[in-house]
């Protein structure tokens, strides 16, 4: 059998068997930590284990909050990943640990470097360890690095209350490992992402780089919810505020690479959210690095109808993964360069 033909087998079973996991998951939707392997116990467990480690009381965090700080592991970091290279911009895409579905469109379609010519464009996969057959996605999420080598992963729980502690472990791999980048961007693997408007028109190449750069949709006067019954509830005493500082929202947003270690150092010491983007903008306000605006509403937050012209306007779309990506990408990559209506 071919190398060819051997990574279309391993393609087709890694498939197959993430199908069938995110099916398992959506009808159990439980968690039972002791059929974790003794290599993936929980970070919260080994804290519990660990004497020298000091958690916040859980009245002083967020209820829905993971502990934070804490020494989460790398089980894969990819610390080679920008050696003798200085990326013009890092793609952080936050990703469900089973969705190789939409890790495989990105990688088609935005995410496929080979896009954008001269301008070197990383791009990298988040994600924590699957809550369900832990060790079998392990196996297959490691195989899945092994030929793409674009996946950073820590030893939390790969859950939608864990999205913060995705994007951190993101920005403490770029401060740590790839701390010669231009820029980051903050993703997810259901958006449409016009990659190349964003570099020629926003960022520009060979124009200085900015170094307080912090850009995307502008979320602001947005007030913490003190409804115990709804799903983001925030305690007065986590958030005493009567509104969130301006932050963008977290389908996309764009900021200098030299902010990457200021912000994880400020993430040590500020009450950890599980509302991704007011975190980062609660980190943003307190290095004082105020939102750059844009004036052209360049960042979508919602879903649009496809339309190419529009499209070749915007930078972030949301709800476009998988063969949805795909189908669009093809029509909006082939034609990106015909003309439209004035």
């Amino acid at each position: 059998m071919t190398e060819n033909a051997l990574r279309i087998l391993l393609r087709l079973t890694v498939l197959a068997f993430f199908f069938l996991a995110g099916f398992y998951y959506k009808i159990t939707k439980l968690l039972d930590h002791r059929h974790l392997s003794p290599r993936f116990q929980n970070a919260e467990e080994r804290l519990l284990r660990n004497p020298s480690v000091s958690l916040p009381a859980a009245t002083t965090r967020h209820p829905l909050a993971p502990p934070y700080p804490f020494p989460y592991k790398f089980l894969m970091n990819l610390q080679e990943k920008c050696q003798n290279q200085d990326p013009f911009l890092v793609l952080l895409v936050t990703s469900v640990s089973h969705d190789i579905t939409s890790r495989m469109a990105v990688r088609e379609t935005w995410g496929n470097k080979s896009n954008y010519g001269d301008v070197n464009v990383v791009t990298v996969f988040l994600v924590g360890l699957s809550s369900v057959a832990t060790d079998k996605v392990q196996q297959l999420l490691e195989e899945e690095n092994s030929i793409y080598g674009d996946i950073v992963q820590q030893d939390f729980m790969d859950t939608y209350y864990n999205l913060t502690l995705k994007t951190l472990m993101g920005i403490e791999w770029v401060a740590k490992y790839c701390p010669t980048a231009s820029y980051v961007m903050k993703t997810d693997s259901d958006m449409f992402l016009n990659v190349e408007y964003l570099v020629y028109n926003v960022l520009v190449p060979g124009n200085p780089v900015h170094t307080n750069l912090y850009t995307g949709k502008i979320s602001v006067n947005v007030t913490p919810i003190r409804n115990e019954s709804q799903k983001w509830y925030v305690p007065k005493e986590i958030y005493p505020s009567d509104f969130y500082p301006p932050y963008c929202l977290g389908s996309g947003y764009v900021f200098s690479a030299s902010l990457a270690q200021k912000v994880y150092n400020v993430a040590q010491v500020i009450e950890m959210m599980p509302m991704e983007d007011v975190f980062i903008g609660m980190c943003m306000k307190m290095l004082n690095i105020s939102i750059t605006k844009n004036t052209r509403s360049i960042f979508n937050g919602g879903w649009k109808k496809y339309n190419r012209c529009l499209f070749t306007k915007l930078v972030t779309v949301h709800s476009y993964g998988g063969e949805d990506l795909k189908e669009v990408w093809m029509d909006f990559w082939s034609k990106r360069k015909s003309e439209c209506p004035k």
